[in-house]
């Protein structure tokens, strides 16, 4: 017997609504927090620390961040693929009955 597939399209589009909204609201953030280590860096933090707090926001916090807003879209992305090609295999294979 073949395995089944079922998809619950409701609780596929509340997934990729919350990839989509949790994306938007980490974007927000990076805003932010980009917004406040500029200041520091254009003169509020004097010091040693500055630098080594501005490289690693830059070669490693942002992108790492940048890459998780990334992932977010491709997540909501792939779930309303899913959604879609699921819906149309179900809707093809329900075809001949309804003839």
């Amino acid at each position: 017997m073949a395995g089944e597939i079922r998809a619950d399209y409701d609780q596929l589009t509340t997934v990729a609504a919350r990839f989509s909204n949790n994306g938007r609201a980490v974007q927000d953030m990076l805003k932010n927090v980009t917004s406040h280590a500029e200041v520091l860096e254009g003169g509020s933090w004097i010091g040693r620390g500055v630098e080594a707090f501005a490289a690693e926001m830059n070669d490693e916090v942002i992108p790492a961040v940048r890459r998780l807003i990334e992932a977010m879209e491709e997540a909501n992305r792939a779930t309303n693929q899913i959604s879609r090609t699921v819906r149309q295999a179900e809707e093809e294979a329900a075809a001949p009955f309804r003839a």
